[in-house]
């Protein structure tokens, strides 16, 4: 579930966080998970069959053409981007994917594995303007030449959508700025837009699209003062849906105990919360951050839940065979920072400091020797493309300044190789 992969908060800093967030964009890779003990059962979702509707709001006038137009690289391709500080990483294949970069500054692709990376930063975004400290690319990566995303900017702004891997851009005017995207397919999309935070709440509004981008109607938006399906309270981590209808929103809520996971049946319309899902007893009284669940295809999926308290911290692991009507609990990594699953079976989380697999869904986890990484370096990130291509993110203290770093294995993480810087 990396959709993200969310960097593990300590359980004080939740609750803080309420007053001060950023809606964290659902655009980072397929979705980090996490993995653990025996299965316990879970019941199905109870959605009332009586639920009232919204009002579906025009965003950007179906009538009208948005403004659209090309920029990008030259027609020889992109430039080689030498030693960059990668915040994310998302691959599709052995060789092919995407990062963000320097800050989250830059875009860059790579065709190699992640030997060489190239600048697929739209040109328009660059030099950076006066006073403008970081563009905040975050981008939704729908395969290895698709993505779209929105630089961070107050009030209305711009889409930038590409569909040969940065190589040409298309640009559209969107009514919204910070967002999450998440995209079902080239047409079919929606922009969770952040609306702002404070005394505890987080207010967004939900668009969609049917044209890949270039419209946008709003389906959702909290008003002040009005109580809505979705509630104001409690962070909103991202959007994802598993077709046109159903669809999902995590988050946390400092509460303990507490799933602040929701879902729609009818495209966003409306929303409820997920309550039968269960948490082991050896968990209680933690407060928990439920990440956007990863979906392999239309009906098998993993979550991923930071359980914090007082006494530690633990990643959970839920699957769902049924489209996420049902999530079953698989087990836990403990001080787990992030994961990845490249089926239900199959996936690898990570700590601080250790590296884990599991074959069984995460009924049970092997620890990884992972020849190769120094021992002096903090470990943020596992992305797998196959069951033997992987790569790991990880942090350097150099004394002066934190050093990013980027390591790749060819044999499921046994051993590793340095590639980045």
């Amino acid at each position: 579930m990396k959709n993200n992969q969310f960097p593990l908060l300590m359980f004080v800093a939740l609750a803080l966080s309420l007053s001060a967030c950023q809606l964290l964009p659902g655009s980072e890779p397929r979705g980090s998970s996490s993995a653990a003990p025996s299965p316990t059962e879970t019941q199905p979702l109870k959605v009332p069959a009586d639920i009232p509707t919204e009002t579906l709001t025009p965003s950007t006038s179906p009538t009208e053409t948005a403004t659209t137009t090309v920029t990008g690289a030259p027609a020889l391709g992109l430039q080689v981007y030498a030693a960059p500080q990668i915040y994310a990483l998302r691959m599709f294949s052995p060789t092919g994917g995407w990062a963000a970069a320097d800050e989250h500054n830059r875009l860059l692709m790579t065709e190699d594995g992640g030997e060489t990376w190239l600048d697929a930063t739209p040109s328009d975004l660059l030099p950076l303007a006066e006073g403008n400290g970081s563009l905040g690319v975050r981008p939704f990566f729908l395969d290895a030449a698709t993505a779209w995303f929105t630089p961070s900017t107050a009030g209305a702004g711009t889409l930038f959508h590409t569909a040969d891997g940065g190589r040409t851009w298309l640009m559209s005017s969107v009514p919204f700025g910070r967002v999450a995207y998440f995209f079902l397919n080239q047409q079919e999309g929606w922009a969770l837009e952040d609306l702002g935070a404070g005394a505890g709440s987080h207010y967004v509004a939900l668009h969609r699209t049917n044209d890949g981008g270039e419209t946008w109607s709003q389906v959702f938006a909290h008003e002040p003062g009005e109580s809505k399906s979705l509630p104001e309270s409690g962070t909103k981590n991202g959007v994802t849906f598993v077709d046109q209808s159903r669809g999902f929103i995590g988050g946390a809520i400092p509460m303990t105990d507490h799933f602040h996971f929701f879902v729609t049946e009818d495209g966003g319309l409306t929303w409820v919360q997920e309550t039968d899902i269960s948490l082991p007893g050896e968990f209680a009284g933690s407060f928990l951050d439920v990440s956007q669940p990863d979906f392999m295809d239309a009906a098998a999926g993993i979550l991923a839940v930071h359980a914090m308290s007082p006494g530690g911290s633990s990643l959970l692991v839920y699957r769902s065979e049924d489209a996420g009507r049902t999530w079953l609990y698989r087990g836990a990594v403990a001080d787990g920072r992030d994961a990845d699953f490249i089926s239900v079976e199959q996936g690898w989380a990570v700590s601080d400091t250790d590296l884990f697999s599991t074959v069984d869904g995460g009924a049970s986890w092997e620890r990884l020797s992972a020849t190769g990484l120094p021992a002096d370096v903090t470990l943020h990130q596992v992305v797998f493309a196959d069951q033997d291509h992987g790569w790991l993110l990880a942090y350097q203290d150099t004394g002066s300044a934190t050093q990013r770093l980027l390591f790749r294995t060819l044999d499921g993480g046994q051993s590793w190789i340095l590639l980045q810087p």
